[in-house]
């Protein structure tokens, strides 16, 4: 038992603390604008995350903003915690393809081409709930395959494996929604392994249904509870059906999808990405596509879909880092190359048998001696490629969230009003709410001025940026009030306001808002 749990506890070991010693040494120092100052901001103060919500992650941000204080400020943890399940993705990825070869080169060669594919290794130095995403993604597969082997061997208890599937299937789908892509692949998967099961062992399929309900119910209960809290970071306040499907839903990015793009398109757009992150590895792992499906179609029509879908969907959708969406894919694509080093390593060995008169084996000691020098062979490409891809994903330098919320925070006013974009409103969130600085600055974005209804009734229906004008007018008598707004919304706001730039701010403006232009009015 000992010999067959290093098999793969070795290998995946060796991934995860190289990928961990990686990570950590590129890892962003702190703050961070955008999304991740806002999951920056939300563990600590168990907030409520924009669409969709994201509660598991959340959840695991507080955890790990409690387990990891040793280690530094929040932000760090947070970063940190991306680098810890990235690395534990790629050890997971490791375990996969071991089971699938019996080969533990193989699988340590694996882990190794995903933790540093760049796309992989860019999320693992960053607070993001991708990395998350990836990491269930990979413990999902490894729960399919055990209990895969335990169904086809008739072992005792192979249901559990089934169940635990089921309960991890509802905890991802708790953190991202494209985990509903990975659903048919694994429908398709349950019933190659075991097509009377929907009646042979209805209890079991009923039990996983009930776990995985459960499971995604209570983490999405977590929304209107905390919410009903008064949280100081609360998306939305998800506390009726409607405040709350909006969220889950993502009803906010209805309209962020386009047409998809032509065959040709999209089959260059994937294969540059593949090409980009994997390396020589793109073309092994079009190889291990064959091969799959000729000698493992049970694993195919599990792998296939986790590719195909989730590439069919980010083809048609918008996001400002869309890249992210790609890590299953990848994540699939490092195993199908894991099948095709399988596939030559056979070959290999048939044509050693065919060269040797009597047929016989490979000695243990020679075995080993191939497999260790087989492995550094194939790791010498893969290891090769982290010194040009070292400083795509270094974020060791990147303070500049940090330097524009010191500078900010020490610049303003007394009493200050700030309404700012989402990208800057993140840090500041993360100043005031986390780090208790300046109590008395209220920040206000879009977001604020919808979930407290700011402006007066009807703002909305003027377009532009009446609302925030209007909030401007109720304000400015009152109380400093200072600006952010991306350069093509200013006009607007130069019109009706003398606009001041606030001097010694690091990467980004401020404008304080010194009074009415004479021709706006009183």
């Amino acid at each position: 038992m000992g010999r067959r749990v290093a098999h793969w506890l070795v290998p995946a070991a060796l991934v995860f603390v190289g990928s961990v010693v990686l990570d950590t040494r590129t890892l962003m120092p702190g703050l961070g604008f955008w999304d991740t100052g806002e999951f920056q901001a939300l563990g600590p103060v168990l907030g409520i995350a924009h669409p969709t919500g994201y509660p598991t992650y959340v959840l695991l941000l507080w955890l790990a903003s409690v387990v990891l204080q040793p280690f530094g400020d929040p932000a760090l943890r947070a970063n940190l915690l991306s680098a810890i399940l990235v690395s534990g993705a790629s050890a997971l990825i490791t375990v996969a393809v071991i089971h699938v070869t019996r080969r533990s080169a193989i699988g340590l060669v694996a882990g190794a081409l995903l933790a540093v594919a760049p796309i992989a290794w860019q999320n693992a130095v960053r607070a993001d709930p991708h990395g998350l995403h990836l990491f269930l993604a990979a413990l999902l597969l490894v729960l399919l395959l055990g209990w895969g082997m335990r169904e086809r061997g008739a072992r005792p208890y192979a249901g559990r494996w089934l169940l635990a599937t089921a309960i991890c299937f509802g905890v991802s789908l708790g953190n991202h929604a494209l985990t509903l892509l990975l659903a048919p692949g694994i429908a398709l998967f349950v019933l190659a392994v075991a097509p009377r099961i929907l009646w042979r062992q209805w209890k079991l399929v009923l039990l996983c249904a009930a776990a995985l309900v459960l499971t995604t119910a209570a983490l999405y209960a977590y929304l209107p509870i905390r919410a009903s809290m008064d949280p100081p970071l609360d998306y939305a306040h998800p506390t009726t059906w409607e405040s709350f499907s909006y969220v889950v839903f993502g009803q906010q990015f209805t309209g962020t999808f386009h047409a998809l793009p032509s065959l040709s398109v999209a089959l260059s757009t994937v294969w540059k990405v593949l090409e980009t992150n994997l390396g020589i590895g793109a073309w092994v792992a079009l190889i291990g596509l064959v091969v799959g499906l000729w000698r493992r179609p049970r694993l195919m029509v599990l792998t296939v879909p986790w590719f195909v879908l989730p590439v069919w969907f980010l083809l048609g959708y918008e996001n400002a880092d869309i890249d992210r969406y790609y890590l299953v894919p990848i994540m699939v694509s490092v195993v199908w190359a894991g099948l095709a080093i399988d596939w030559a390593w056979a070959v290999a060995l048939l044509g050693w048998r065919a060269i040797r008169d009597d047929g016989t084996a490979v000695s243990r000691p020679l075995s080993t001696a191939i497999t260790v020098v087989a492995a550094a062979l194939l790791l010498v490409p893969i290891l090769g490629a982290v010194p040009a891809r070292y400083d795509a994903a270094d974020g060791s330098r990147d303070t500049d969230a940090r330097e524009f919320l010191d500078a900010t925070l020490a610049t303003l006013a007394p009493e200050p009003v700030v309404l700012s974009w989402w990208s800057y409103s993140t840090p500041l969130w993360y100043g005031r709410w986390v780090e208790g600085a300046r109590p008395d600055m209220t920040i206000i974005d879009d977001r604020t001025m919808l979930d407290e209804r700011l402006g007066t009734p009807g703002c909305d229906d003027l377009g532009g940026s009446q609302c925030m004008i209007d909030v401007i007018d109720s304000y400015l008598d009152e109380r400093p009030v200072y600006l952010i707004r991306l350069e093509g919304d200013l006009p607007e706001f130069r019109d009706r306001y003398i606009l001041e730039q606030v001097p010694g701010i690091p990467h980004g403006t401020i404008w304080r808002v010194a009074g009415r232009q004479p021709e706006a009015g009183g």
